[in-house]
């Protein structure tokens, strides 16, 4: 009791914020039990369940589709629209033959209508939903189970009694209609319990004084040094390099494997070569951000100070981070204006995604790496680790999938970049590569909702990655200074 009683009253500082993430699991786990108790969340299980039989001789068939559900009833379906509904609208159809991949005999009356694939499950929409949903989003779907006779020739007169689901356009809804509602509470809560965290800070505001000078301090150095003047003019004149060439991209011939399709396509692109240069300078510029202070004995006269372990880090992290951001800032609008006047437009909410979180990605490269400087025991060892974890993150991260992929059974052959099992797990440990996470997080603002299905993760767990991954960082970096200073 002693002991828990210690361990409560060191982290009472932690406690609001403590709170405020036991409410949002809480929250977090509510919502994952409304969404499985008032929808039902495997629509294709139902669909591969329908049986298909056929009754009486070659000359007069009688073929019937038949669900495990009963006539009229009613089920709110959600899941994933697998194709774009643009694409499955009724219009220019032959009538009369059977399509067994939706169960049912193109007629007439379809004219119109559009056939939705929610989740691997045919529902058939009585509207034109063209413009009105996307490819790969989430949607709740209210459908009933409906029963209807049709004669077609197979090739001789075939009667088909068929049970399949249909809908009305009003009965469907993104599921981000709900999401926002717990996701809005859950940053509320997170808001406050930070607000009251910083709030029982002692000496806060002095602590953010000494944080800014600091990082002003750091930024001003790593602005000098020769090695960032290099490292800068590189990763600027090949970024604005690489917005040009992207830009002119999308004039070039389709056919050919230069070409990119949209501005949005050239824009996650541009994530990927921002990422893969900046990530680099990011660690070089921190690779001996502790290991310096030692050799010259600043840091004891740093600790000196009336500043905690937290903030050091803290004011060095943000001092580092703007050494890199700002300039990497500057070349990225350069290269987004040549970008933009070779091709088109990408959405706004993805340009203002590419550069605030092409800002907290270089925030999660400098703290990563200033966990290796703190733990490093020379600095051979630092830059050996800093290199590495770049050429894990930006050039092997696919070669690992890769292997990953043929040791659980997924067949590498041509075309597999398209199987859904390995777009599931390449978008999945995609989410332990900060790069990555960047990418997936500009691609998701491009999108209308962050309902949105991104090759098997929903978009809230991109944001949450994305947020997760320089608040780990962070502090890791801080516990092993603390622990560091303290052996």
């Amino acid at each position: 009791m002693t002991k828990l009683n210690d361990l409560l009253k060191r982290y009472e500082d932690w406690r609001p914020l403590i709170i405020a993430l036991s409410i949002i699991v809480v929250i977090a786990i509510s919502h994952k039990i409304y969404w499985e108790t008032t929808t039902e969340t495997n629509p294709g299980k139902i669909w591969d369940e329908k049986t298909f039989a056929i009754d009486g001789p070659d000359e007069n068939q009688i073929w019937r589709i038949k669900f495990e559900q009963e006539v009229d009833d009613e089920i709110i379906f959600k899941g994933v629209l697998e194709t774009s509904p643009r694409n499955e609208v009724y219009q220019n159809i032959t009538t009369g033959g059977f399509i067994e991949a939706e169960g049912l005999v193109y007629t007439e009356d379809l004219y119109g209508k559009t056939m939705l694939n929610v989740g691997g499950m045919r529902i058939l929409v009585n509207g034109d939903l063209s413009g009105e949903f996307f490819e790969s989003e989430i949607i709740t779907i209210r459908a009933h189970l409906v029963e209807n006779t049709t004669t077609f020739q197979n090739p001789n007169d075939v009667i088909l009694i068929r049970e399949g689901w249909e809908a009305e356009p009003e009965d469907i809804q993104l599921a981000s209609d709900t999401d926002y509602y717990f996701f809005g509470t859950e940053v509320l809560i997170l808001l406050s319990g930070t607000y009251l965290y910083l709030k029982n800070m002692r000496h806060l505001r002095n602590q953010l004084k000494l944080i800014w000078h600091l990082a002003k301090f750091e930024f001003n150095s790593g602005m000098r040094s020769s090695r960032m003047v290099v490292l800068g003019l590189f990763f600027s004149l090949f970024i604005i390099g690489i917005g040009w060439v992207l830009g002119d991209m999308q004039d070039a011939d389709p056919e050919t494997s230069f070409f990119v399709e949209s501005g949005n396509h050239a824009l996650l692109q541009f994530c990927f070569f921002t990422f893969f240069v900046v990530s680099l300078a990011a660690i070089a510029v921190s690779v001996d951000s502790f290991h310096k202070e030692r050799q010259t004995n600043t840091l004891n006269m740093l600790l000196a100070r009336p500043i905690t372990r937290e903030s050091i880090v803290i004011g060095k992290a943000l001092g580092l981070t703007m050494v890199v951001g700002v300039p990497a800032f500057v070349a990225q609008l350069i290269g987004l204006y040549l970008m933009i006047l070779e091709g088109d437009i990408p959405a706004i909410s993805g340009i203002l995604a590419f550069l605030l979180f092409g800002q907290i990605m270089i925030f999660t490269m400098v703290t990563f790496q200033l966990c290796f400087a703190v733990a490093a025991r020379s600095g051979t060892d630092v830059v050996i680790y800093g290199l590495g974890a770049w050429l894990l993150f930006a050039i092997v991260w696919n070669l690992l999938v890769y292997a990953i992929s043929f040791v659980i059974g997924i067949e590498l052959t041509e075309g597999f970049e398209t199987n859904p099992e390995y777009q599931v797990l390449a978008s999945h440990l995609g989410l332990f590569n900060p790069g990555y996470v960047y990418q997936f997080a500009v691609g998701l603002l491009t999108h209308r909702t962050i309902a949105i299905d991104m090759g098997g993760i929903p978009g809230w767990l991109v944001l949450l990655a994305l947020v997760l991954w320089p608040l780990t960082c962070l502090r890791a970096s801080t516990w092993l200074f603390k622990r560091e200073m303290k052996g």
